[in-house]
């Protein structure tokens, strides 16, 4: 982290530091180096952008807490949305395509909610 971290310390608010600060306390993960190691491959063949649902929900669990919403401005297929409902998050999934709206809708109504945060 080095040099990033002190810099983004120096420019937050108190507001901002306290919120940041306290979206760690008991928690038992650190940002990562610069590389996340995760599956490559997705299960969802529908759309040409598609990557595993692991790498959204990664950053959902590190970044936010359960009831928090989730915005995906490129919903496509509906992968964030997914690994939101599955992690108890809400979302909000926006897309230019009605195709990729009604393809995301059914594969999020397939989706089981877990009951509380997942370790890392």
């Amino acid at each position: 982290m080095g040099d990033w971290a002190k810099t983004r310390l120096r420019k937050l608010s108190e507001t901002d530091k306290i919120r940041d600060i306290s979206n760690w306390i008991g928690r038992n993960m650190a940002y990562p180096d610069n590389v996340l190691y995760l599956g490559t491959e997705s299960n969802n063949k529908n759309h040409s952008a598609a990557f595993p649902v692991s790498l959204p929900e990664w950053f959902i669990k590190l970044f936010t807490k359960t009831d928090d919403l989730i915005l995906d401005p490129f919903l496509g297929s509906g992968t964030t949305a997914v690994a939101a409902k599955t992690n108890g998050r809400n979302y909000i999934g926006i897309d230019i395509s009605k195709e990729y709206c009604s393809l995301a809708e059914k594969r999020v109504k397939g989706v089981r909610q877990n009951t509380g945060d997942l370790s890392l």
